[in-house]
């Protein structure tokens, strides 16, 4: 690509255009071009229209800065016109300022003469979307070393903001890693060349370290081919799921998007990896589980609680063998008390790359024993969802907008024996917290 990573916002794309029916006039025309069935023509311009209007939502009034909704039609929408305008060289730079840097970014500059033909070929290309084929994941679990060391980066694939910063401060640290783990999310949907611009081009080097890489909404956007294609087999991975143990501890990475509702909202387990997990699980004897995935069990601050995972591994999480389970799709950092009814402990770490807007914590508190960067949110009251902390500080990697935004970071883990310790460090490698599990 000629220019790296354009930001496609709600303003890019409309403003080639009078008003917003002018623009749904012409892709209509294109719809029917390619579409012969009219109704479904009709639904394609409509789910156009009801994914501008969720992007314009998800925009507010930050135009440069990258956003994008958990809609399949909106990401789809960002990635052509991302593709198209650095085809077609109408991408153009700015600058943004900050008190801590300046940095330089892309956003897409067409007219309103290009759409016909850039909406011929974007109907062209999701009409002939289907879903990649999974590989089935090994029956046995893959071996890991007795003491080991794990960089976890959550929702890492857009190759901006702490991304690249993340990505050197794990490459260059001097005591290492063994295992590289990202959690999914690639944007805007996963493309092969997103998949290479936005994650491999920036993933960090190790010498030695394994990489693994879970299946996210946005990868499945495009049908999962940019995951299954050209992910996986950069980072010598077989499928989306999978299990490494040593004597003491059992690690599963989960897919929870490969058969996800519409938009990717909520994660979903299917029975083809609780059958392949089941015999690996009963075997682990008494090591220690801790279970890893895109998508959460529950939240304290979104809509989607979780989907069926917590009912369809019900029989693994009831035995009090799963310790820990760390999952990403938020874009932000909680560490949540034990769960009330299966005792893990959960972590979302899904800040590695996306800039998420700070959330409201209205009056929550801080505790002295952690410092003001974190909150602390109480859990419902009818007990379903334990109590969290949140990490709530300035994201000085978006110059002229730090405050506005949740910050950008990573988490380290390093099992050595029975211990398995939590590092959670800035993008910088700066320790923002240290504790045993």
């Amino acid at each position: 690509m000629s220019a790296p990573n354009p930001i496609v916002s709600y303003d890019s794309i409309t403003k080639p255009f009078p008003n917003t029916e002018t623009m749904l006039d012409i892709t209509s025309q294109a719809a029917r071009q390619v579409i012969r069935d009219p109704g479904l023509a009709n639904a394609r311009v409509s789910d156009i229209a009801n994914g501008l209007a969720l992007l314009r939502q998800s925009q507010g009034k930050y135009p440069r800065v990258l956003h994008t909704p958990r809609d399949t039609t909106a990401a789809l929408l960002q990635t052509h016109i991302a593709q198209k305008a650095t085809e077609e060289n109408k991408v153009e730079s700015f600058i943004l300022r900050g008190l801590e840097s300046v940095l330089e970014f892309f956003d897409v500059r067409f007219a309103q003469s290009d759409w016909l033909g850039w909406a011929v070929s974007f109907f062209t290309w999701i009409e002939a979307i289907v879903p990649a084929g999974r590989p089935a994941a090994a029956t046995e679990p893959e071996a890991l070393g007795q003491n080991v060391r794990i960089a976890i980066l959550g929702d890492f694939g857009t190759g901006l903001y702490g991304a690249p910063v993340c990505s050197q401060s794990v490459s260059q640290d001097q005591d290492g890693y063994d295992l590289l783990l990202h959690l999914g999310d690639v944007y805007y949907s996963g493309l092969d060349i997103e998949v290479t611009d936005r994650f491999l081009d920036f993933w960090p080097k190790v010498n030695g370290a394994v990489s693994r890489s879970l299946n996210g909404n946005h990868e499945m956007y495009t049908g999962g081919h940019g995951y299954f294609g050209r992910l996986l087999p950069a980072i010598g991975q077989k499928t989306s799921y999978f299990a490494m143990q040593n004597d003491r501890w059992l690690l599963v990475g989960l897919d929870t998007a490969y058969k996800q509702d519409f938009g990717g909202q909520e994660g979903v387990i299917d029975q083809d990896q609780v059958d392949w997990l089941r015999p690996i699980f009963n075997a682990a004897g008494d090591r220690k589980v801790v279970f890893f995935s895109h998508h959460q069990p529950f939240t304290l601050l979104d809509n989607n609680h979780g989907g069926n995972l917590l009912a369809m591994l019900d029989e693994f999480l009831k035995t009090g063998k799963v310790v820990a389970w760390y999952w990403g799709h938020e874009h932000r950092c909680l560490r949540y008390d034990p769960h009330p009814k299966y005792k893990f402990k959960g972590r979302c770490v899904g800040h590695a790359g996306f800039p998420e807007g700070r959330p409201d914590l209205g009056n929550a508190a801080t505790d002295p024993k952690f410092g003001s960067q974190w909150r602390r949110l109480p859990g419902p009251a009818d007990g379903s969802i334990p109590a969290a902390y949140v990490l709530d500080t300035p994201n000085i990697y978006i110059p002229g907008f730090e405050n506005d935004f949740a910050p950008n970071g990573f988490m380290r883990l390093e099992i050595q024996g029975d211990r398995l310790a939590e590092y959670i460090r800035a993008p910088g490698n700066a320790n923002i917290y240290l504790a045993d599990l």
